[in-house]
């Protein structure tokens, strides 16, 4: 009954007025009622706003909570939304977080991609929105050419192994629930995990990666989100981990020079433009000389396509 149907996962502790606009927000993007069901996982609130959430959202769409004993912690709270998800027979998975909101109609759109090209993750860009939901801008874009579908290997190729780290977030990530695959997070390294956690997952499913230029969220900026009280050293020092350890499971080389690069474009974006620090971390993380070549594709590539990334299935 619910193998077509996407679970739109809601962790939250405490969360307020914001977790009744996020469960709502599926159904006032208009996604088909008979597409979805909401999951909130509550972590032990004390605040009642799990409690005071209605059992179908405007739609009739189904509203589940299921209430931890005691407070699990953020990332085990994801795993825990993943098990009852999959305990319930869901076929898809999305994670929403308290305060992001679905947009617009594009997550069926995905999932149908998905089916299609036997796909095991389907990633889309997403909106960021400030905390009155004015846009800033429209992230992970990617130039993706050839086939709907890429293997999850050549994705990795294409993706970690060269700098960009297109696996995140969750709130722009579908996965597949039905195969013998399991997502699940890593409690003890919150930094990237998602990106981590979602390499793996696809490398063990064995599906391939799907891709739609379209946002299927928006991703809230607010005060107290994790990244934001990481200082951007620390952040890249976390994203050459995640490239790293997802290349060696997959035996694939990183490409140093290109991820050093790579990583010179990220530098100077998080602080700002300053290139002196940029230059000085990246090369602190990654002792190989930059690709100077593909540096100056990543710059053309978002000058004429908005964006650095390009995937060729």
């Amino acid at each position: 009954m619910r193998a077509s149907k996407i679970a739109i996962l809601v962790p939250s502790h405490n969360g307020g007025a914001l977790l009744a606009e996020t469960v709502a927000s599926a159904a006032q993007a208009g996604l088909p009622p008979d597409s979805y069901e909401i999951v909130v996982c509550d972590n032990a609130s004390t605040d009642g706003s799990a409690d005071a959430l209605p059992a179908r959202d405007v739609q009739g769409a189904a509203i589940t909570v299921r209430r931890n004993a005691r407070n699990l912690g953020r990332v085990a709270n994801w795993n825990r939304a993943v098990e009852v998800a999959e305990e319930m027979g869901f076929g898809f998975a999305l994670f929403l977080m308290v305060g992001d909101l679905v947009h617009g109609t594009g997550l069926t759109k995905l999932r149908d991609r998905m089916v299609a090209a036997g796909a095991c993750l389907g990633i889309a860009s997403y909106e960021i929105v400030d905390e009155a939901l004015r846009p800033r801008r429209v992230a992970r874009r990617i130039l993706w050419r050839g086939a709907a579908g890429l293997p999850a290997r050549d994705f990795l190729v294409q993706s970690l192994a060269t700098g960009a780290m297109l696996y995140g977030p969750l709130g722009a990530n579908l996965y597949w629930l039905g195969g013998g695959a399991r997502l699940r997070f890593d409690p003890s390294d919150e930094s990237h995990t998602d990106q981590l956690a979602t390499a793996v997952f696809t490398r063990v499913a064995g599906g391939g990666v799907v891709y739609l230029d379209q946002p299927i969220s928006r991703w809230r900026a607010r005060p107290g989100r994790f990244h934001s009280g990481m200082e951007p050293r620390g952040r890249l020092a976390s994203d050459v981990r995640v490239m790293e350890w997802a290349c060696r499971a997959a035996q694939v080389p990183p490409d140093y020079p290109k991820i050093r690069a790579s990583l010179l474009l990220r530098g100077a974006w998080l602080t700002q433009g300053d290139l002196r620090a940029a230059w000085a971390w990246s090369g602190a993380l990654v002792p190989a000389a930059p690709s100077w070549t593909w540096l100056f594709r990543l710059l053309c590539r978002q000058a004429f396509h908005k964006t650095p990334w390009l995937v060729k299935a």
